[in-house]
């Protein structure tokens, strides 16, 4: 399958792309799926009961590699919001061609085929270090001074926060928190950095009105008000998240009233 990058550069995949496919008689409809690569194979005949194996179809469970998700393209709001994403996540954006949205059997083989052909373009680029990933020296050091094992866990890190859910991202966010605070208890200067950093990635995953810009720098307070606001601002975001806006606005007014104190 040739497949075609609207955004990203086909001779450097990142590994993780937005795919979608048009359909001739439904001209503003868009479908989409997301096809993730792993840095790492998995067997998954460790951790799939022989019962359940036969249920998973043409899955290659010993050589586990590259998916997509869902299985079957399903239709987005608009070819411009798979755009905005796209620019968001830092995804590969790629047309996979037309297809027939009735013939559910056809969508999968095509996705297959979609992840297929993406998995081996990534399997070419990362086989194949660049020279731009030596240091004049001859070392292997990226342009910026970080080797490509911290490259390549940053950029893991990044896509399995992307696959997350919004719960599970705030749980995330409060465990994180609960060791962060552990470890300024403990004044372990390297884990409260370590964690700090952490939350910064996972602030870019999470919406822009849940503030966990402003919750990371109440939490790094360790004083008593520190305290309260952290607890306030994450609060909030359970709320938001929930839908719950009259109770995120009346803790929006307690985190002003703190605030006001302060100044």
């Amino acid at each position: 399958m040739d497949i075609i990058f609207e955004r990203g550069d086909r001779q450097r995949p990142k590994g993780h792309a937005l795919a979608y496919f048009r359909v001739d008689t439904e001209p503003d409809q868009v479908y989409a799926t997301y096809v993730v690569t792993l840095p790492v194979q998995a067997d998954l005949t460790k951790y799939v009961p022989p019962f359940l194996a036969s249920h998973l179809g043409n899955l290659p469970l010993s050589n586990f590699s590259a998916f997509a998700m869902p299985p079957v393209p399903e239709p987005v709001d608009s070819f411009p919001e798979l755009q905005r994403l796209s620019q968001l996540r830092d995804d590969d954006l790629i047309y996979a061609g037309s297809t027939f949205s009735f013939d559910l059997p056809r969508m999968m083989e095509s996705v297959t085929e979609v992840v297929q052909a993406y998995a081996q373009l990534c399997a070419d680029y990362f086989a194949s270090p660049g020279p731009e990933l030596l240091s004049p020296a001859g070392s292997h050091e990226s342009p910026d001074g970080e080797s490509p094992d911290e490259d390549t866990s940053y950029r893991v890190s990044e896509v399995l926060l992307s696959l997350m859910s919004e719960p599970d991202k705030l749980a995330e966010l409060s465990r994180l928190l609960g060791k962060l605070r552990f470890a300024q208890e403990g004044q372990d200067n390297a884990t409260i950095l370590e964690v700090s950093e952490e939350v910064t990635a996972l602030a870019r995953h999470l919406p822009e009105e849940f503030w966990v810009t402003n919750l990371l720098a109440a939490a790094q307070d360790a004083s008593q008000r520190g305290v309260q606001l952290a607890r306030l601002y994450l609060d909030r975001c359970f709320r938001l998240s929930a839908g719950d806006s009259g109770t995120a606005r009346r803790l929006e007014e307690e985190i002003r009233s703190l605030d006001a104190l302060e100044s």
